[in-house]
């Protein structure tokens, strides 16, 4: 911990050294910017803003990231999403209507499997028949 505090410690030194603008120009028509941006410490100052300010996008954008990937790993994805939460309750609810539609389509199944068979039945019987009343 004690390490990990020192080298960022020295990582913000470095940057902040690093980032330290050198001689700047002279403008010869300076208008009100110019003179703003005339001061090392005031670029020196937004360079800091600036990466600090990446600094935090990128560590927010590995949150978002990761929370994301957390959250689908543990299923709550659909779940919750915002200000949205869906209740246990009605969860519940959806997985038995989707094990009732389960076993119905497998009943249907076995019943479309049976069908099948008598129509096979069906159409042996008519074919041995057909050819008995064609002679006739």
């Amino acid at each position: 911990m004690a390490l990990t505090a020192v080298l960022v410690t020295a990582a913000a030194a470095w940057l902040c050294v690093v980032l330290f603008p050198g001689s700047l120009p002279a403008s010869s028509h300076p208008d009100f910017v110019d003179n703003i941006f005339d001061s090392r410490v005031v670029i020196w100052a937004a360079r800091l803003l600036l990466v600090s300010a990446a600094f935090v996008l990128a560590v927010g954008g590995v949150f978002i990231v990761m929370s994301t990937v957390i959250r689908m790993r543990n299923g709550d994805w659909l779940r919750r999403a915002g200000p949205f939460e869906v209740t246990e309750t009605a969860l519940g609810e959806l997985r038995d209507q989707v094990l009732l539609w389960r076993s119905a389509a497998l009943d249907a199944q076995d019943e479309i499997e049976e069908l099948k068979s008598r129509l096979k039945g069906s159409v042996d019987l008519i074919e041995r028949l057909t050819p008995e009343t064609s002679n006739t």
